[in-house]
């Protein structure tokens, strides 16, 4: 199949699981936009990836270890969907030369047999060019398909982010847009929970560029603010819900436990100065939420006054065990944090 650029994506997800193209290669140099992709080819699968009856995921070690795994996962049927997914993971793209001869090998043997109702997932950036063995293997393919990602210009991520913004129904100064496109760079995933996290700490008013000053912060997903606010509001359900969304995205804990336990040390500030009775503008002030929308201070001083003291006391400690258990090698460090942050919101 010939190959296709990322706005004809959607043409080849449309028609349903059963004509999805057997492999989808997805490379080039946006990063972000790629794993989005990708989740969108898993999506329009129907294959939970969760699954492993239906789904496997295949790493690019795997592959070195075993150069005919691929080819023997896509022979292989699935037993509880109509549709079988591998997801091929692991790769950077700064692999070598010969791991990338080695995945080259793997694909197309792969691709030799005939590849019926299963999808293969290949999501590749920066280490591919147009003339690259694997791409075109895959573009040699009547069935597969390869679609190319190319790194914005400045016009076209504020372009992005405009569209974004509209989507969530959200206004945006011109002002904030140009920081926000001066300090996102080129990657569309990161660009896409930015903008998400400051329409949830704009509360609905126009995004100015004090907003994006206060809340710009990298590559924190959005669900990490809200697990923080879930916490600190003591909503176990809703910080199970969340934790489970960022773990089946992928995303590493560590920022949102240290998120989460900023917020709390946010707090005890807060009940500190509310015990000398200091008045709510020094109090916000102090605290860092004096320039935040008024629904935000509101929810603040709220999960303030009613989070336990005692709990708050015992911070530091909680968070040295925390960590101390995260790092020690013994325990899996995502249970260590799922554990921790539910314990806080209780």
């Amino acid at each position: 199949m010939a190959s296709a650029y990322p706005n004809q994506l959607g043409q080849h997800l449309g028609k349903g699981a059963a004509q999805l193209p057997p492999l989808v290669l997805l490379w080039g140099d946006d990063a972000g936009a790629l794993r989005h992709a990708a989740q969108q080819v898993i999506a329009a699968t129907g294959v939970d990836p969760a699954d492993p009856f239906a789904a496997e995921k295949i790493t690019i070690t795997d592959l070195l270890a075993s150069p005919s795994r691929l080819a023997d996962s896509a022979q292989t049927l699935s037993f509880t969907s109509p549709h079988r997914l591998i997801w091929v993971q692991g790769l950077s793209g700064d692999e070598s030369a010969a791991t990338l001869t080695a995945l080259t090998s793997a694909v197309k043997t792969a691709l030799e047999f005939p590849l019926q109702a299963v999808t293969i997932v290949l999501a590749i950036p920066k280490a591919l060019e147009k003339t690259s063995p694997l791409v075109k293997a895959v573009e040699a393919h009547p069935a597969a398909l390869a679609v190319r990602f190319f790194v914005d210009s400045g016009p076209d991520i504020t372009t992005f982010l405009k569209t974004e913004c509209n989507a969530l129904q959200v206004a945006i100064e011109p002002e904030a847009l140009q920081l926000m496109a001066a300090g996102l760079g080129s990657d569309r995933e990161i660009a896409r929970r930015e903008v998400e996290k400051l329409a949830l700490y704009a509360g609905g008013e126009t995004i100015t560029a004090v907003h994006v000053q206060a809340c710009l912060a990298g590559a924190i997903p959005a669900d990490a603010f809200r697990l923080a606010e879930a916490v600190g509001s003591r909503n176990r359900t809703e910080t199970d819900r969340l934790l489970q969304h960022l773990i089946h995205q992928g995303e590493d804990l560590t920022s949102a436990f240290s998120l989460t336990l900023r917020h709390l040390e946010a707090m005890q500030t807060a009940q500190t100065l509310h015990a000398r009775n200091e008045p709510e503008g020094e109090i916000l002030k102090i605290t860092g939420k004096f320039r935040a929308p008024r629904h935000v201070q509101s929810a603040f001083l709220r999960q303030a006054q009613a989070y336990p003291p005692a709990r708050l006391k015992g911070l530091a400690t909680y968070a040295t065990e925390t960590l101390s258990q995260a790092r020690s090698g013994l325990l899996d460090p995502t249970l260590v944090f799922s554990r921790a942050l539910l314990g806080l919101s209780a």
